[in-house]
């Protein structure tokens, strides 16, 4: 009889054993899954700052509130940041998080808005987060209203 006890309350121990390394695997990818979250809200929130900034420079441009000092507004694209004409008319530079970069498909690292019409040059825009390996593409022209945004991952 004995024997048929202990038989009965190790394969108890067994499952609760297996029941708890199972858990634990589950909150880890949970865990890992989550980090993902918080770095892709990171990503969208750093888009969406720089989409309202250059934005702002554009509709300004369009409306023809120009900045005097340099006859244009600009917004001043560096791989860790990039700096705008603030409400004060002067440029700010606001710094990325470590784990995301600039690209720029123009010559100069800059976008410069002035209040001539026509067609103008096409560019855009890339926001590259390595740690979550996403990228936003900016498109826009100078001279029109719209600016829209293609994302992937690479």
């Amino acid at each position: 009889m004995k024997s048929q006890e202990n038989i009965e309350g190790s394969l108890l121990v067994e499952v609760v054993l297996y029941m708890t390394i199972f858990s634990l695997v589950i909150g880890m990818v949970l865990l890992l899954h989550n980090e993902e979250q918080r770095e892709y809200h990171v990503f969208d929130r750093e888009g969406r700052i720089l989409f309202a900034h250059v934005k702002r420079m554009q509709l300004a441009t369009l409306s023809g509130n120009l900045q005097n000092n340099n006859g244009a507004n600009r917004v001043v694209l560096e791989r860790m940041r990039y700096g705008y004409i603030n409400t004060n008319n002067s440029l700010v530079y606001r710094n990325l998080p470590e784990s995301m970069h600039i690209e720029f498909t123009g010559t100069y690292p800059s976008i410069r808005f002035t209040a001539h019409k026509g067609v103008g040059k096409v560019f855009t825009v890339t926001l590259v987060d390595d740690l979550i390996r996403y990228k936003r593409t900016f498109i826009f022209a100078r001279q029109s209203g719209r600016i829209r945004w293609e994302e992937s991952k690479f």
